[in-house]
């Protein structure tokens, strides 16, 4: 009986991205706020929280710092220079190791590197959670249409 329990039980690890000092004058001014609600959520009902910061094509660390006020709760941070989290293979290679299922993902953009990540995820075999409360997009109006493609693949759509 435990064996069918321990092979049910889904791994769920909540995404944050691209939350950077450099990137929060573009959105609302709440966003870290409910962001951070989400990763002290996370702690009781998601098994990790993964950071991915974006370092640009060069690798340029000082500039692409994660915001001052984001709630760090894990040293599951890693870098990318590419939009998706997935061309980290550090990062791939740790959800495999840890027996990840289930990703929800935060952050920004919603256009880009959110998109990448979560389409990429699909791809890969998760189930993905986009949660909209904590994700943002520079444009609204290419967002809707973003959602509509995200849905089509798979992606699991909520505002909590």
């Amino acid at each position: 009986m435990w064996q069918k329990i321990f092979y049910n039980y889904r791994m769920k690890t909540l995404l944050v991205i691209d939350v950077q000092e450099k990137y929060l004058s573009y959105y609302d001014a709440s966003l870290v706020s409910r962001i951070n609600a989400r990763i002290i959520a996370a702690k009781s009902d998601c098994d990790q929280v993964f950071y991915v910061r974006n370092i640009g094509i060069h690798g340029d660390n000082d500039s692409y710092a994660l915001a001052k006020d984001l709630l760090m709760v894990s040293d599951h941070i890693y870098e990318k220079s590419f939009p998706s989290a997935f061309t980290n293979d550090s990062f791939a290679k740790e959800l495999k190791s840890l027996n990840i299922t289930d990703l929800e993902v935060i952050g920004v953009d919603g256009n880009s590197c959110v998109k990448k990540t979560c389409l990429d995820a699909v791809s890969a075999g998760y189930k993905v959670t986009l949660n909209l409360r904590c994700t943002a997009a520079k444009n609204e109006k290419i967002f809707e249409k973003t959602l509509e493609e995200l849905t089509d693949a798979g992606v699991v759509v909520i505002n909590t």
